[in-house]
């Protein structure tokens, strides 16, 4: 899909909560999966087997990094994404150090950090993070859970500090709370008259973390699927307030495409070869003019000496690269 930004439209936010990614961590026993659970068409992928009390639920055991990969493969199916809406890491800790492992197996090593220079860590987190995208990028919806942790820190001054955080690795953290539209800490509380209630916090303190991309979403919530819904919806509606009902939509959006997928390999080199051979029906120009260019286009790309027709279908990215560049020489 070639990049056109004269054919760039105003973004417009959407109402569907289906859309968003959200990340729950919390107390145990708090509701975190069984609030997941009632996301539209919910599949959950049960990294943890916590689900034995959830009537109903549509449930996947993961038992490694392997069975992860299959149902991300699955999930491309037309027939899964019609019976699928959003899809559940329960936990994400788990998934993480599943993730882990299948790196360390690739690499022959008992240990991560036995990878040469550093580099474990970097493949950990490139295959944990692209598999996570790829399910957005399907047009699923997401939902992380994890659990919750109190842990010391230190500031700028060397003074410590609590804070609560989720407990998943601090590098898989920053992964998924890059990707998360909400981040919301669960936890049980005891209200002037005694009773005790689940709350969802939304916005962080110095206490905890917590976060929203929409700007009017509520300190906290009650923590069920319908206080959610609720709340986002408002924040949505005082948003279009302030910027216009015309930015706002009730359509599904997803952001998360992956454009380079739809590039044809195929049709790509097929449309290199054309291009060559009207460059070649001018001989004269193609010798003095045309060939030490396209030459130096390649390899601009490829390295010195390297050529297209020994190009695997991995570098379909340098090869759209190419004919755009052939492109602008004719």
């Amino acid at each position: 899909m070639a990049i056109d930004l004269k054919a760039i439209k105003p973004h417009k936010v959407s109402r569907d909560l289906r859309g968003y990614s959200v990340f729950f961590y919390g107390e145990p026993k708090s509701g975190k999966t069984t609030i997941a659970s009632k996301f539209p068409n919910a599949l959950l992928l049960a990294f943890e087997k916590g689900y034995n009390a959830l009537a109903g639920v549509m449930a996947q055991p993961i038992n490694s990094w392997a069975e992860f990969i299959q149902v991300t493969r699955q999930l491309r199916d037309e027939e899964v994404k019609s019976m699928y809406e959003t899809i559940i890491i329960d936990t994400a800790d788990i998934a993480y150090e599943y993730c882990e492992k299948f790196i360390c197996s690739n690499n022959d090593v008992d240990s991560v950090g036995d990878i040469a220079y550093g580099k474990g860590y970097t493949l950990v987190g490139k295959e944990f993070d692209e598999k996570l995208r790829s399910i957005v990028q399907m047009g699923y919806g997401i939902v992380l859970i994890s659990h919750a942790t109190d842990k010391v820190f230190k500031d700028e001054s060397g003074q410590e500090y609590n804070k609560i955080v989720s407990t998943l690795d601090k590098r898989a953290n920053r992964i998924v709370a890059r990707m998360a539209d909400i981040i919301g800490y669960s936890r049980s509380v005891t209200d002037s008259e005694g009773n005790d209630r689940t709350l969802l916090f939304m916005r962080g303190t110095t206490r905890f973390e917590a976060g929203s991309r929409f700007k009017y979403t509520p300190d906290y919530i009650d923590f069920n699927y319908q206080s959610l819904v609720n709340c986002i919806d408002e924040a949505i509606k005082k948003q279009a307030e302030e910027d216009g009902q015309d930015l706002f939509t009730d359509e599904r959006e997803n952001n998360y495409i992956d454009t380079s997928s739809h590039f044809d390999f195929d049709k790509l080199m097929s449309e290199f070869n054309k291009l060559i051979e009207k460059f070649s029906e001018d001989e004269s120009k193609m010798a003095t003019y045309y060939a030490p260019r396209i030459t130096q286009i390649i390899e601009n790309y490829l390295g010195k000496g390297k050529k297209v027709n020994e190009m695997n279908r991995d570098q379909v990215e340098q090869l759209v690269l190419i004919i755009d560049d052939l492109k602008e020489l004719s």
